[in-house]
């Protein structure tokens, strides 16, 4: 049933881009971040979603296209590295079950990449993909906010609210500059409003790790959008806002507490972290293998000195514990070549969005550095390797770095232009 699905999917998208194109895909996995916990049994709609954007990438460079891929360097090195090393563990991995499971994750990291790194061409594509990604998030606040109401914790479509935190917290930098780019007072005015939606949904979120990646994005957003004789000011403004939200976070949860967080050591985090840093320092070269912590997590919590299981409420599951944050993840479970190509991805994907080739200048795409640290800052909590929010940035900047000429898209069935030759854009640069 399920791979019928999955077929049905791509024979759609196959026959959809011979009739109208493949810019629609990219959108609809932007939309995918926002409904991740959707779909039919084991097949989620992110699933079903890769498999529409490779479909979608093949049949825009099928024989005869007149486009050929181009990427940055210096992002698709890291990422082939990255990927390496993941397969590489699979000779010491201690567990095959999770190494196979983290290689399907990997698989669809790629196709989310492949997607937006290929078919993104023009920085119209991405001003369009960041108003897809606000809208897509300010439906969440709808779902987020009917959740609270119900006095639970707002998590979206998500599934998990910090997960929905990290992803609110990324479309503020991208309201933030659609509302100072956008043409008329009145678009100012609503991007500008759906900043406070966004920022209100963080707080219901009740995410502790979403709060954090909310003022460190506020900070980066501060520094990349004002001029240095008003960076004072600005960083004024930025500590009141910061302040307001605070209190409200902490009059709404008791979760921003600072007792009570001391108490139950950070939901049990402060715990895993040691205990995977403990598996980092006893496999510092290999790591125990892609997708292999949780299956010694719960040995390891329960004989490592210095872990406090009572204070952290016994946080054993029956399948064992992820690290929550993406740094020790990598260090103990593909070792230092791990954390040092996580860090290599995003040091580069972070210049390469800062400095775009001179054919994507468009200040549209300062929300993505800002975008990026949110990711990076929400992640030192959550195990998101797969992220399709890291992926989707990763892509874009496999794309921006490159500095093409414009080019006609490919000629469909039955038109009039050959093979191989090309006739000029309509679509100006920015």
């Amino acid at each position: 049933m399920h791979t019928a699905i999955a077929a049905l999917c791509v024979a759609a998208t196959a026959l959809a881009a011979d009739v109208v194109g493949v810019g629609v895909v990219p959108h609809l996995l932007v939309l995918a971040c926002f409904f991740e916990s959707v779909g039919v049994g084991s097949v989620t709609v992110g699933r079903m979603l890769a498999v529409v954007g490779i479909a979608a990438v093949v049949v825009r460079y099928r024989p005869g296209s007149i486009d050929r891929v181009r990427l940055d360097r210096r992002i698709w090195i890291p990422v082939a590295v990255l990927v390496t090393v993941q397969v590489a563990t699979g000779l010491w991995a201690q567990d095959t079950a999770g190494w196979l499971f983290a290689l399907g994750q990997t698989a669809l990291a790629l196709a989310f990449f492949a997607t937006f790194a290929t078919l993104v061409r023009t920085p119209r594509q991405v001003r369009g993909l960041l108003r897809t990604y606000v809208l897509g998030a300010s439906f969440a606040v709808v779902v987020g906010c009917a959740q609270a109401l119900t006095g639970a914790r707002a998590a979206g479509l998500q599934g998990d609210a910090n997960i929905y935190a990290m992803y609110q917290v990324a479309a503020v930098p991208a309201a933030v500059t659609l509302a100072a780019t956008s043409d008329g007072p009145r678009g100012r005015r609503a991007w500008a409003a759906t900043v406070v939606a966004l920022t209100a949904s963080v707080v219901a979120s009740e995410s502790r790790g979403g709060y954090v990646a909310l003022v460190l994005t506020a900070i980066v957003l501060a520094v990349q959008r004002t001029r240095p004789e008003l960076r004072v000011r600005v960083f004024l403004a930025l500590a009141a806002a910061i302040a307001v939200v605070g209190w409200a976070g902490a009059s709404t949860s008791d979760r921003f507490d600072l007792s009570r967080i001391e108490n139950d050591r950070a939901s049990g985090r402060f715990d895993i972290w040691v205990v995977a840093w403990h598996t980092f320092t006893q496999h510092p070269w290999t790591g125990v293998g892609a997708g292999g912590f949780k299956r010694i997590s719960v040995q390891m919590l329960t004989t490592d000195p210095g872990v406090r299981l009572v204070d952290s409420h016994l946080l054993l599951l029956p399948d064992g514990i992820e690290v929550h944050s993406i740094y020790l993840e990598a260090l103990a479970e593909r070792g230092l070549l791990g954390g040092v190509g996580l860090s290599w991805l995003l040091v580069a994907t972070t210049y390469v969005l800062l400095r775009p080739a001179t054919w994507w200048r468009d200040p549209r795409l300062a929300a993505l550095p800002a975008m990026l640290a949110a990711f990076a800052s929400a992640s030192f909590f959550l195990s998101v390797p797969n992220s399709k929010l890291l992926w989707m940035l990763v892509g874009l900047a496999a794309a921006v770095g490159v500095d093409r000429p414009q080019s006609a898209p490919a000629p469909r069935r039955g038109s009039s232009d050959a093979p191989g030759t090309s006739s000029a854009s309509t679509e100006e640069p920015a």
